[in-house]
Protein backbone atom coordinates (compact mmCIF):
# COMPACT_ATOMS: atom_id res chain seq x y z
CA UNK A 1 0.00 0.00 0.00
CA UNK A 2 0.84 3.58 -0.64
CA UNK A 3 1.63 4.21 2.92
CA UNK A 4 4.09 1.38 3.67
CA UNK A 5 6.19 2.93 0.87
CA UNK A 6 9.32 4.44 1.86
CA UNK A 7 10.86 8.27 0.88
CA UNK A 8 12.76 8.42 -1.81
CA UNK A 9 15.80 11.08 -2.63
CA UNK A 10 16.69 10.95 -6.45
CA UNK A 11 20.10 12.80 -7.57
CA UNK A 12 19.93 13.78 -11.36
CA UNK A 13 23.32 15.83 -12.40
CA UNK A 14 23.24 17.50 -15.19
CA UNK A 15 25.73 19.14 -17.29
CA UNK A 16 24.26 20.57 -20.61
CA UNK A 17 21.91 18.24 -20.99
CA UNK A 18 19.01 20.64 -21.90
CA UNK A 19 17.66 18.62 -24.97
CA UNK A 20 16.52 15.29 -22.83
CA UNK A 21 15.18 17.36 -19.60
CA UNK A 22 11.87 17.59 -20.89
CA UNK A 23 11.11 13.97 -21.81
CA UNK A 24 13.06 13.37 -18.53
CA UNK A 25 10.75 14.88 -16.22
CA UNK A 26 7.63 13.94 -18.48
CA UNK A 27 8.65 10.33 -17.40
CA UNK A 28 9.33 11.15 -13.75
CA UNK A 29 5.88 12.97 -13.75
CA UNK A 30 4.52 9.08 -14.73
CA UNK A 31 6.03 7.14 -11.84
CA UNK A 32 3.81 4.95 -10.52
CA UNK A 33 4.96 6.29 -6.74
CA UNK A 34 3.90 8.47 -4.37
CA UNK A 35 5.23 11.90 -5.42
CA UNK A 36 4.70 13.45 -1.56
CA UNK A 37 7.27 10.99 -0.96
CA UNK A 38 9.55 11.66 -3.97
CA UNK A 39 12.35 14.52 -3.32
CA UNK A 40 14.35 15.54 -6.76
CA UNK A 41 17.41 16.63 -6.01
CA UNK A 42 18.59 18.29 -9.90
CA UNK A 43 22.63 19.15 -9.97
CA UNK A 44 23.42 21.20 -12.83
CA UNK A 45 27.27 21.25 -12.83
CA UNK A 46 27.54 25.12 -14.81
CA UNK A 47 25.71 24.43 -18.02
CA UNK A 48 25.80 27.05 -20.87
CA UNK A 49 22.70 25.93 -22.83
CA UNK A 50 19.91 27.19 -20.52
CA UNK A 51 19.13 24.46 -18.31
CA UNK A 52 18.95 26.20 -15.00
CA UNK A 53 15.98 28.26 -16.54
CA UNK A 54 14.53 25.58 -17.69
CA UNK A 55 14.18 23.89 -14.25
CA UNK A 56 13.35 27.07 -12.57
CA UNK A 57 10.39 27.53 -15.28
CA UNK A 58 8.89 23.73 -13.67
CA UNK A 59 6.14 23.09 -11.12
CA UNK A 60 6.33 19.52 -10.62
CA UNK A 61 3.99 17.94 -7.86
CA UNK A 62 6.78 16.73 -6.28
CA UNK A 63 9.61 18.18 -4.63
CA UNK A 64 12.21 19.72 -6.82
CA UNK A 65 15.60 21.23 -4.86
CA UNK A 66 18.43 22.92 -7.33
CA UNK A 67 21.69 22.70 -7.02
CA UNK A 68 23.87 25.25 -9.42
CA UNK A 69 27.40 24.95 -9.18
CA UNK A 70 29.84 27.53 -10.28
CA UNK A 71 31.52 25.23 -12.43
CA UNK A 72 31.57 21.51 -12.95
CA UNK A 73 32.04 19.60 -10.67
CA UNK A 74 31.96 15.69 -12.11
CA UNK A 75 29.66 13.63 -11.52
CA UNK A 76 31.07 11.89 -8.53
CA UNK A 77 31.68 14.99 -6.14
CA UNK A 78 28.95 16.25 -7.83
CA UNK A 79 26.84 13.66 -6.72
CA UNK A 80 28.68 12.97 -3.05
CA UNK A 81 27.59 16.56 -1.96
CA UNK A 82 24.11 15.86 -2.07
CA UNK A 83 24.63 12.78 -0.21
CA UNK A 84 25.56 14.61 2.33
CA UNK A 85 22.07 16.55 2.16
CA UNK A 86 19.71 13.31 2.04
CA UNK A 87 18.12 11.84 4.75
CA UNK A 88 15.67 9.15 2.72
CA UNK A 89 15.96 5.56 3.37
CA UNK A 90 16.91 5.13 -0.30
CA UNK A 91 18.83 7.15 -2.54
CA UNK A 92 17.73 6.74 -6.37
CA UNK A 93 20.16 8.43 -9.16
CA UNK A 94 19.10 8.79 -12.13
CA UNK A 95 21.10 10.13 -15.60
CA UNK A 96 19.74 13.69 -17.26
CA UNK A 97 18.83 11.74 -20.34
CA UNK A 98 17.00 8.84 -19.57
CA UNK A 99 13.39 8.29 -19.34
CA UNK A 100 11.82 5.85 -17.23
CA UNK A 101 8.87 3.01 -17.14
CA UNK A 102 5.91 3.84 -14.71
CA UNK A 103 7.12 0.92 -12.78
CA UNK A 104 10.88 2.10 -12.72
CA UNK A 105 10.90 3.01 -9.26
CA UNK A 106 8.56 0.78 -7.12
CA UNK A 107 10.10 -2.33 -8.89
CA UNK A 108 14.06 -1.15 -7.48
CA UNK A 109 12.15 -0.39 -4.10
CA UNK A 110 10.27 -3.66 -3.59
CA UNK A 111 13.06 -5.44 -4.38
CA UNK A 112 15.69 -3.50 -2.17
CA UNK A 113 13.00 -4.18 0.92
CA UNK A 114 13.04 -7.99 0.40
CA UNK A 115 16.54 -8.38 1.38
CA UNK A 116 18.73 -5.72 3.89
CA UNK A 117 21.74 -7.20 2.32
CA UNK A 118 20.97 -5.21 -1.15
CA UNK A 119 23.26 -2.44 -1.17
CA UNK A 120 22.46 -1.24 -4.84
CA UNK A 121 19.97 -2.18 -7.53
CA UNK A 122 19.79 -1.28 -10.87
CA UNK A 123 17.36 -1.28 -13.51
CA UNK A 124 17.38 -3.18 -17.19
CA UNK A 125 18.72 -0.24 -19.93
CA UNK A 126 16.83 -0.04 -23.23
CA UNK A 127 17.42 -0.29 -25.80
CA UNK A 128 21.02 -1.67 -25.19
CA UNK A 129 22.24 -3.10 -21.37
CA UNK A 130 25.42 -2.81 -20.05
CA UNK A 131 27.97 -5.23 -20.45
CA UNK A 132 28.07 -6.95 -16.94
CA UNK A 133 28.11 -10.37 -15.52
CA UNK A 134 24.46 -11.02 -14.15
CA UNK A 135 23.55 -14.29 -12.10
CA UNK A 136 20.94 -15.46 -13.84
CA UNK A 137 19.14 -17.41 -11.10
CA UNK A 138 19.96 -14.78 -8.22
CA UNK A 139 19.95 -11.63 -10.85
CA UNK A 140 23.39 -10.61 -8.45
CA UNK A 141 25.26 -8.44 -10.51
CA UNK A 142 29.01 -7.08 -10.69
CA UNK A 143 28.00 -4.01 -10.76
CA UNK A 144 24.92 -1.44 -11.05
CA UNK A 145 25.11 1.63 -13.27
CA UNK A 146 24.92 5.12 -11.44
CA UNK A 147 22.91 6.46 -14.05
CA UNK A 148 19.93 4.75 -13.02
CA UNK A 149 19.88 2.84 -9.60
CA UNK A 150 18.58 2.97 -5.95
CA UNK A 151 21.23 2.68 -3.42
CA UNK A 152 20.35 1.96 0.44
CA UNK A 153 21.65 4.89 2.16
CA UNK A 154 22.73 3.18 5.12
CA UNK A 155 25.09 1.03 3.50
CA UNK A 156 27.25 4.27 2.12
CA UNK A 157 27.69 5.05 5.92
CA UNK A 158 30.23 1.27 6.10
CA UNK A 159 31.17 1.73 2.10
CA UNK A 160 31.77 5.48 1.42
CA UNK A 161 30.16 7.81 -0.90
CA UNK A 162 32.16 8.33 -4.51
CA UNK A 163 35.40 8.45 -5.27
CA UNK A 164 35.62 11.77 -6.47
CA UNK A 165 39.42 10.85 -8.41
CA UNK A 166 37.31 9.25 -10.80
CA UNK A 167 35.34 12.77 -11.73
CA UNK A 168 33.28 10.72 -14.30
CA UNK A 169 32.65 7.10 -15.40
CA UNK A 170 34.07 4.03 -13.21
CA UNK A 171 32.95 5.51 -10.01
CA UNK A 172 29.88 3.02 -10.16
CA UNK A 173 31.96 0.10 -10.78
CA UNK A 174 34.03 0.64 -7.62
CA UNK A 175 31.37 1.90 -5.15
CA UNK A 176 29.51 -1.26 -6.62
CA UNK A 177 32.54 -3.85 -6.08
CA UNK A 178 33.01 -1.96 -2.71
CA UNK A 179 29.70 -2.89 -1.98
CA UNK A 180 30.53 -6.83 -2.39
CA UNK A 181 33.46 -6.39 -0.15
CA UNK A 182 31.85 -4.75 2.88
CA UNK A 183 29.14 -7.71 2.70
CA UNK A 184 26.48 -6.87 0.38
CA UNK A 185 24.54 -7.54 -2.57
CA UNK A 186 24.24 -5.69 -6.35
CA UNK A 187 21.19 -6.70 -8.05
CA UNK A 188 19.84 -6.54 -11.14
CA UNK A 189 16.11 -5.87 -11.66
CA UNK A 190 14.41 -6.64 -14.96
CA UNK A 191 11.44 -5.01 -14.17
CA UNK A 192 12.35 -1.86 -13.87
CA UNK A 193 12.98 -0.41 -17.09
CA UNK A 194 15.13 2.45 -18.20
CA UNK A 195 15.18 4.30 -21.58
CA UNK A 196 18.74 5.80 -21.86
CA UNK A 197 19.65 8.07 -24.77
CA UNK A 198 23.01 7.47 -26.70
CA UNK A 199 23.07 9.87 -29.10
CA UNK A 200 25.32 12.87 -27.12
CA UNK A 201 26.93 16.10 -28.62
CA UNK A 202 30.14 15.36 -30.00
CA UNK A 203 32.40 16.94 -27.07
CA UNK A 204 30.87 14.42 -25.17
CA UNK A 205 31.86 11.58 -26.64
CA UNK A 206 35.89 12.88 -26.85
CA UNK A 207 35.30 14.02 -22.64
CA UNK A 208 33.48 10.31 -22.37
CA UNK A 209 36.59 8.48 -24.38
CA UNK A 210 38.98 10.23 -22.16
CA UNK A 211 37.89 9.29 -18.75
CA UNK A 212 36.92 5.35 -20.04
CA UNK A 213 40.29 5.14 -20.88
CA UNK A 214 42.08 6.68 -18.25
CA UNK A 215 39.68 5.39 -15.18
CA UNK A 216 40.02 1.61 -16.62
CA UNK A 217 43.54 1.83 -15.95
CA UNK A 218 43.01 2.77 -12.42
CA UNK A 219 40.48 0.68 -11.54
CA UNK A 220 43.31 -2.25 -12.27
CA UNK A 221 45.87 -0.52 -9.79
CA UNK A 222 42.83 -0.74 -7.03
CA UNK A 223 41.13 -4.24 -7.88
CA UNK A 224 43.90 -6.02 -9.73
CA UNK A 225 48.05 -6.41 -10.19
CA UNK A 226 50.32 -4.44 -12.31
CA UNK A 227 49.82 -7.86 -15.34
CA UNK A 228 46.27 -6.02 -15.13
CA UNK A 229 48.08 -2.47 -15.58
CA UNK A 230 50.12 -3.87 -17.86
CA UNK A 231 47.78 -5.09 -19.97
CA UNK A 232 45.26 -1.90 -19.50
CA UNK A 233 48.17 0.59 -21.20
CA UNK A 234 49.09 -1.80 -23.82
CA UNK A 235 45.98 -2.08 -24.76
CA UNK A 236 45.43 1.84 -24.46
CA UNK A 237 48.30 2.20 -26.58
CA UNK A 238 47.43 0.24 -28.77
CA UNK A 239 44.22 1.76 -29.46
CA UNK A 240 45.94 5.43 -29.46
CA UNK A 241 48.19 4.15 -32.31
CA UNK A 242 45.62 2.36 -34.08
CA UNK A 243 43.32 6.01 -34.42
CA UNK A 244 46.39 7.76 -34.97
CA UNK A 245 46.24 6.04 -38.11
CA UNK A 246 42.07 6.24 -39.01
CA UNK A 247 41.12 9.13 -41.00
CA UNK A 248 39.24 11.59 -39.26
CA UNK A 249 39.87 9.96 -35.85
CA UNK A 250 43.55 12.08 -34.82
CA UNK A 251 41.55 13.83 -31.72
CA UNK A 252 40.06 10.13 -30.52
CA UNK A 253 43.78 8.87 -30.49
CA UNK A 254 44.59 12.53 -28.97
CA UNK A 255 42.36 11.90 -26.28
CA UNK A 256 43.72 8.19 -25.45
CA UNK A 257 47.00 9.35 -25.32
CA UNK A 258 46.11 12.02 -22.66
CA UNK A 259 44.45 9.69 -21.05
CA UNK A 260 47.51 7.11 -20.71
CA UNK A 261 49.84 9.54 -19.54
CA UNK A 262 47.52 11.55 -17.02
CA UNK A 263 46.67 8.84 -15.58
CA UNK A 264 49.64 8.28 -13.78
CA UNK A 265 49.09 11.70 -11.71
CA UNK A 266 46.43 9.41 -10.12
CA UNK A 267 48.16 6.09 -10.21
CA UNK A 268 49.47 6.18 -6.56
CA UNK A 269 45.94 7.25 -5.19
CA UNK A 270 44.86 4.14 -6.64
CA UNK A 271 47.56 2.19 -5.84
CA UNK A 272 47.19 3.01 -2.10
CA UNK A 273 43.53 2.58 -1.55
CA UNK A 274 44.28 -1.05 -3.71
CA UNK A 275 46.73 -2.21 -1.09
CA UNK A 276 43.60 -0.88 1.75
CA UNK A 277 41.21 -2.94 -0.01
CA UNK A 278 43.07 -6.25 -0.24
CA UNK A 279 42.89 -6.55 3.81
CA UNK A 280 39.75 -6.51 3.44
CA UNK A 281 38.45 -10.47 4.88
CA UNK A 282 35.97 -10.34 1.25
CA UNK A 283 38.27 -9.32 -1.11
CA UNK A 284 39.67 -12.15 -2.43
CA UNK A 285 36.28 -14.06 -2.78
CA UNK A 286 35.01 -10.65 -4.25
CA UNK A 287 37.57 -10.75 -6.96
CA UNK A 288 37.16 -14.23 -8.09
CA UNK A 289 33.37 -13.78 -8.87
CA UNK A 290 32.91 -10.08 -9.51
CA UNK A 291 35.72 -8.11 -10.46
CA UNK A 292 36.04 -7.97 -14.08
CA UNK A 293 39.02 -6.52 -15.36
Amino acid sequence: MEFDLPNVDIITVNYNGLPFLKEFFESLGRLDYPKEKLRIFFVDNHSGDGSPDFIHSLKPDFELVMVENKKNEGYAKANNDVFRRCSAEYIALLNNDTRVGRQWLIALVNAMRSDERIGIACSRRMPEEAPRPIDPKTHETSWCSGGHCLIRFSTLGKVGYFDEAFFMYGEDVDLSWRMWIEGYKCLYIPESICEHHFGKPEGYRFRRLYYHARNSILLRYAYGGLPDVARALKRWIWEAISLGFKRFHFRESVMVWAAVLSHFFLAPHFAAKGRKLKQRPRFKEVEERWVTL
